[in-house]
C-alpha cells in the first residue's frame, strides 16, 4: 500500500511537471508570435512606402524591363514615337507626347546642329540605325545642356532591336555616374565613356562606338557591344517630350553631379 502511494505521488508530480512545461511552452510560443507579428506590422508599411515612392519617383531607380502599354493618338503621326513608346515604362516620358527635334540627315552631322536642337529640351531618346540596318539607342533622363561635365542618372538605359522586332533594354550599372559622360558643346553623344559614343567629330561624323559591361549591362545575350565595336550610322535622331508653353521642363538646365562614376 505504501509503495502504491509513493508511485502515485511520483506520477502526480511528473504530470504536474509536464503540465507546467506545456504551459510555459505555450507562453513562449505566444510571445514569439507576438514579436513576429510586431515585426511584420513594422516592416509591411515600410515595404508599402518603398513601392509608393518607386511609383512616385520612378527615375530614382534603375530602368524597368517592363513594356509600356500606353498608346497615345499623337504617336500615330510620328512613327519613331510609336516605335519607341514601349521602352518608356516608368520614365518621365511614359505618357507624354513626343516630338522629333533632331535628325542628323536634315539638321547636320555635327555637334553644333545637335546641341542647337536638343539642349534644354529635357529627357531625350536617341535612336540610331547602322549601315547594316541595326536599330539601337539610349534614353538620357537628364537630357543635354552643353554645360560640360557629366549628367548622371541611374534610370538611363540603352536598347537594341532583337530579331523578332522587339527591343531589349540594357540598364545602367555601377550607379548613376557618367550615364551621359560628356555634355560638351563641341561633342555629340556619350552614354558612359564607352557604351554608346557618337562624337560627331569632323571626318568621323557618322562613326559610332560601343562597348558594354563597364557602364551599361551586356543583357541576356551577353553582348560585348551594341553593334560589334565600331560602325557607321545612316540615321541619328533624337526625340524629346512635348511641353505646354510656360510648363517647366525637368532637367532643362544644370544638374548636380555628386557621383564618381
Amino acid at each position: 500500500m505504501r509503495l502504491y502511494a509513493i508511485a502515485s505521488l511520483l506520477v502526480f508530480q511528473r504530470s504536474n511537471a509536464f503540465q507546467r512545461f506545456v504551459h510555459q511552452h505555450e507562453i513562449r510560443q505566444r510571445c514569439s508570435n507576438a514579436r513576429f507579428g510586431w515585426l511584420e506590422n513594422f516592416f509591411e508599411p515600410q515595404k508599402a512606402v518603398s513601392i509608393s515612392r518607386q511609383v512616385q519617383y520612378p527615375e530614382q531607380y534603375p530602368a524597368s524591363y517592363e513594356v509600356n502599354d500606353i498608346q497615345l493618338p499623337e504617336d500615330e503621326r510620328l512613327s519613331e514615337a510609336k516605335l519607341l513608346r514601349p521602352l518608356l515604362k516608368n520614365t518621365q516620358l511614359e505618357s507624354r507626347p513626343l516630338q522629333l527635334v533632331y535628325d542628323a540627315e536634315k539638321n547636320g552631322w555635327n555637334p553644333t546642329a545637335f546641341h542647337r536642337a536638343v539642349d534644354g529640351m529635357g529627357a531625350a531618346v536617341v535612336l540610331v540605325e547602322t549601315k547594316t540596318g541595326q536599330l539601337c539607342g539610349g534614353y538620357n533622363p537628364k537630357g543635354f545642356a552643353s554645360l560640360g561635365g557629366a549628367r548622371p542618372s541611374v534610370a538611363a538605359f540603352l536598347f537594341y532591336q532583337k530579331g523578332d522586332g522587339t527591343f531589349q533594354k540594357l540598364q545602367k550599372v555601377g550607379g548613376g555616374g557618367l550615364a551621359c559622360a560628356r555634355d560638351d558643346p563641341n561633342f555629340g553623344i556619350s552614354f558612359g565613356p564607352d557604351a554608346l559614343v557618337i562624337g560627331l567629330q569632323p571626318g568621323r561624323e557618322r562613326i559610332a562606338q560601343s562597348k558594354l559591361g563597364p557602364y551599361y549591362e551586356r543583357g541576356p545575350q551577353d553582348l560585348p557591344s551594341l553593334f560589334g565595336g565600331v560602325t557607321e550610322l545612316t540615321q541619328l535622331k533624337v526625340l524629346v517630350g512635348c511641353y505646354e508653353e510656360g510648363e517647366e521642363i525637368p532637367y532643362s538646365g544644370g544638374v548636380l553631379d555628386m557621383t564618381s562614376g
